[in-house]
């Protein structure tokens, strides 16, 4: 479920106001707590417009490959390695490492997808020429 940036902001505050614990902040708000520990993450390294995720993010390969190694590297949870490098999903990064192990570096080059067969102009044309029963018989 998305959240609004008005809601993000105001769980963060009042549990970093002190006035109740995560578990407690999430029910208030109607959130899951990992949620709100996801968001409380984003919001101390990166401030209240970390949690305005308005916009679909891309990633150049040199940025998964930095991020992969960092969590591997580091003793840090999937949920704390995206909030260091604002990273909505944890999964995002789960994801990108399973990729790694399974493909090394390979996994983050981008490849252009092939091309789907066209048709050509002339089968254009034939059709243009054809009658409606003719083109009734080519299904």
């Amino acid at each position: 479920m998305k959240h609004s940036f008005e809601v993000k902001l105001a769980a963060v505050n009042h549990y970093l106001a002190g006035h109740a614990g995560i578990i407690s902040t999430a029910k208030l708000f109607q959130l899951s707590h990992t949620s709100l520990s996801h968001w409380i993450n984003l919001f101390l390294l990166h401030g209240p417009r970390a949690l305005d995720c308005r916009h679909r993010r891309s990633y150049s390969p040199e940025d998964k490959l930095c991020v992969v190694l960092y969590a591997l590297g580091h003793s840090e949870s999937l949920p704390r390695v995206a909030a260091r490098f604002n990273i909505p999903s944890h999964n995002t990064v789960k994801n990108w490492i399973k990729g790694y192990r399974k493909s090394g570096n390979e996994a983050f080059i981008r490849r252009r997808k092939e091309k789907c067969m066209t048709r050509s102009d002339d089968t254009h044309e034939n059709e243009a020429n054809m009658t409606p029963e003719e083109m009734k018989n080519e299904l």
